[in-house]
Formats: C-alpha cells, sequence, structure tokens
C-alpha cells in the first residue's frame, strides 16, 4: 500500500502542529530572550555579590548582643529617671498612689490610708471609665485647692482637666500622667509658698510622633503647661524641686517675666513633659502586612 497516500492527513496534521511550536518558540525568544539575558545577569551579579560578603563571626555577634543588652538597659534606666514604665502592668495603680500621695491627709499619720484609696480609685475608673476618672480628678483638684487656700494661694480650678469628659480607654494612661504631673506641681507650689498657681493646660489633642519613624510605644510624651506667680524665691524652690526629685521632669519650654504687682514677683511660664517609656519593645515599628 502507499504510505503517502494512506496516511497523508496524519502527517500533514503533525507538520502543521510542529510548524505551530516553531513559530511559537521563535516568538518567545524575540520576546522574552532580552528579559531572560538581563535576569541572567542581575542573578550572576547576586551571586557575586553574596559571595563577596563575609559573615559574622561568633564572636561578633555575641559581642553584638552584649552591647545591645547594655544599650537596652541604658534605655531603661534614663526612662526610669524621667519618667514611668510604659509597659509596667501597675502603672495606673502607680499614678493614682503617687497623684492621691500629693494631698495633705495622705501624709504622717495617713499614709497608711494611700494604698486602699489609690486601689478604691482604681477599682472606680474600672468599674466607670469617665465617672470614675472625674471622681478621682475633683477630688485631688478640691483638697489641694483647699490647702492652697488656707496658706491664701489660688490654684487653677479643674487643674486642667475641664474639658476631659469623654474619654477612651487607651488614653487612660495619658490623662493620669498628666493629672499626677499637674498634681505634683501644685504640691510644690503649696509646699514653697508661691502666690498662685495661674492656670494649667493639658494637650488633650490627639498624639503626635516623639522619635519620627520609630515604635511609638517606645516613648510617649505629653506636655502639661503651669503658670506660676510668687516671689523669685519661691518659684525657683519649684523649679529647683522639679529638677531633684524623681522621676525627674524634662522641660520643653520655660519663660520668666517680671510681675508688675507685687514687684517682687515673677510669672514662670514652664512647659512640662510627663513620660511613660518602654526600652525593651522593638525600637523600629513592626511593617504592617498586605
Amino acid at each position: 500500500m502507499d504510505f503517502w497516500a494512506q496516511h497523508k492527513d496524519f502527517v500533514l496534521r503533525v507538520l502543521a502542529g510542529l510548524g505551530v511550536f516553531l513559530v511559537a518558540l521563535i516568538a518567545r525568544g524575540i520576546v522574552y530572550g532580552d528579559d531572560l539575558e538581563k535576569a541572567k545577569g542581575d542573578n550572576s551579579r547576586l551571586a557575586s555579590a553574596l559571595r563577596g560578603k563575609s559573615l559574622a563571626t561568633s564572636d561578633e555577634i555575641t559581642a553584638a548582643e552584649a552591647n545591645a543588652k547594655k544599650l537596652q538597659a541604658n534605655a531603661a534606666e534614663i526612662a526610669g529617671m524621667i519618667g514611668f514604665a510604659g509597659g509596667d502592668p501597675d502603672l495606673e495603680l502607680t499614678l493614682i498612689r503617687r497623684t492621691l500621695g500629693y494631698l495633705r491627709r495622705f501624709r504622717g499619720e495617713g499614709a497608711g490610708e494611700l494604698d486602699a484609696e489609690a486601689l478604691a480609685a482604681r477599682q472606680s475608673i474600672r468599674d466607670n471609665l469617665n465617672g470614675g476618672f472625674g471622681q478621682l480628678r475633683l477630688v485631688v483638684r478640691d483638697e489641694l485647692a483647699e490647702e492652697a487656700d488656707i496658706q491664701n494661694i489660688k490654684v487653677s480650678e479643674g487643674l486642667g482637666f475641664e474639658n476631659v469628659t469623654d474619654m477612651e480607654g487607651a488614653e487612660l494612661v495619658k490623662y493620669l500622667l498628666q493629672l499626677e504631673l499637674a498634681a505634683r506641681v501644685v504640691r510644690y507650689g503649696i509646699d514653697a509658698r508661691v502666690g498662685m498657681v495661674e492656670e494649667i493646660r493639658i494637650d488633650a489633642g490627639r498624639e503626635t510622633e516623639v522619635i519620627p519613624g520609630a515604635n511609638p510605644d517606645f516613648l510617649r510624651e505629653y506636655p502639661v503647661e503651669i503658670r506660676l506667680r510668687g516671689t523669685q524665691e519661691a518659684t525657683l524652690k519649684v523649679l529647683n524641686r522639679l529638677e531633684a526629685e524623681p522621676p525627674t521632669v524634662p522641660w520643653r519650654g520655660l519663660r520668666i517675666d517680671r510681675s508688675e504687682r507685687p514687684a517682687d514677683h515673677v510669672i514662670a511660664t514652664i512647659t512640662l513633659l510627663a513620660i511613660a517609656a518602654q526600652p525593651a519593645v522593638e525600637f523600629a515599628p513592626k511593617e504592617k502586612g498586605p
């Protein structure tokens, strides 16, 4: 039998398919040839670069880890000198206790009652965030103002928290830090016999980056602006005490003006920073997933 006559259709189909394949192969080479060559060149360069890299020795790695721990310890020590530990699970109680501790009734023989009242205040805040914090603020304001009045010292009403009526849970530590600092300055002012704690202003706005590009949990700072009026000696006592007693309070600004009346008085406007730091957290923020 004649092979070509019998299988002509089959052979033609095979040849046609082979032709299409060859055309596609040629087209692929034309379209992707340059890209493939470029990718091959890039891979070769990367491989050469990796071969040129030197790996750290075990001693170098150990030294780097030790240095990192030392730096972290130093950061924690500095943070403790200028503020409070943001990662402390008892931070809220610590701040409430310190704030109440500035009241006259918790000095001397009344100091033993401080812990119980601090725990009760924390529980009130947990039961009712805004109501409990508002009650704490009012107690501190009323008792400090009453004591100041006995000494003929005027204290700003509200301690700067007049507009803080509806806070979120995440804002509690911020406001406790600011309340503690405001109460501390009023306490120092009463002890120094300043003439007036004329104004207290807190920054109730949104938090801003303290260290651009860093993890915001690493360091948080909350401004408190206070204006004192009194003799130069009394004012200096307050300023010196803010630097001497731990935690030291960082200053963002200080302006002192001479008062017209009385002539021996000055007006000191101070912008202080309430600080919470967590040196143990990663300094760089975690990258968000897709």
